[in-house]
């Protein structure tokens, strides 16, 4: 399988706001099950400014113990500032863990942010990741910076969230006329299928808990150039987001939470980003409905 996907997973939670062990080994089983390459912890989905270091490190070290090298398991060390996201690293560094990510929040942090990624890169004792996201960090990069960064030799990957066909193009000839390694990953759910047909490595998604073995099967579809079947994919994925997210995505959080748990996945549809008022009786209809579509794809 040439194309990868990783899920950018939501943090299972108790009703009491721990951490759901058993919702975290089975998202971790189901995801090999489905053949995913990898699994994201602690980005924007995984509600990553949401916990405490302490809460998070134990996450990790109970994912790291679930998950046995199976698959990629990416971390998340985005934090308020770039000394916070050194010690959040640090703190991972004892745990058999893949990669790290990194997402710049110049929202509360103003800094030169070429400067700040090549700081995290040279500190990481392993592969990185830069996750791009500028509506959310608040920092654009133009195509000199993402050549300075793609220039380091602990850049693994960039996941790509921006929703710009045009950087996509650009990055893929940038790789390919300095023949960077970089691996370049589609961020936006909404538009997997013609990211990977036009030459990206693969997908980090926001909806890949859940629909992690359709991914699969879109990833697939790309890889034996059927074209055809992974836009058909690409609109199941889109009508189940219509389904679980809602049409207004209110319930991005808290929707796929409940769809989990309703599966026998996720103990629990708490989330701390969400209010769980906003499963009104017709809301968990909707999601119960649209899973029931798609159970085959699902199982």
């Amino acid at each position: 399988m040439s194309k990868k996907v990783v899920s950018a997973a939501v943090t299972p939670l108790l009703e009491d706001g721990s951490l759901d062990k058993t919702g975290m080994s089975n998202l971790i089983e189901r995801g090999v099950r489905h053949g995913i390459d990898g699994m994201f912890l602690f980005g924007s989905m995984g509600e990553w400014g949401s916990f405490s270091p302490r809460f998070k490190e134990e996450a990790v070290e109970y994912a790291c113990a679930c998950n046995k090298k199976r698959l990629e398991l990416m971390v998340g060390i985005t934090a308020t500032s770039l000394p916070l996201s050194l010690e959040l690293m640090k703190s991972y560094s004892k745990y058999d863990l893949s990669a790290y990510v990194y997402m710049l929040n110049g929202k509360t942090y103003h800094r030169d942010p070429v400067k700040t990624v090549l700081e995290v890169l040279d500190a990481a004792d392993r592969p990185v990741y830069f996750y791009y996201a500028p509506g959310a960090s608040g920092v654009p990069f133009g195509l000199a910076q993402f050549d300075a960064i793609m220039a380091h030799p602990n850049l693994k990957g960039i996941k790509n969230s921006s929703s710009a066909m045009v950087l996509r193009r650009e990055l893929l000839l940038l790789k390919r006329e300095k023949q960077y390694k970089t691996l370049l990953f589609e961020g936006q759910e909404w538009s997997c299928d013609e990211a990977l047909m036009i030459g990206l490595d693969g997908i980090i998604s926001g909806m890949g808990a859940l629909a992690s073995g359709m991914f699969r099967k879109l990833a697939d579809c790309v890889d034996r150039g059927d074209f055809p079947g992974a836009t058909a994919m690409q609109e199941k994925l889109i009508d189940l987001y219509h389904g679980v997210y809602g049409p207004d995505l209110s319930t991005v959080w808290v929707g796929q939470k409940y769809a989990l748990k309703k599966l026998g996945i996720f103990t629990s549809e708490y989330t701390v980003t969400q209010d769980p008022a906003l499963l009104t009786p017709p809301v968990r209809e909707r999601i119960e409905k649209c899973i029931a579509k798609y159970a085959s794809l699902l199982e």
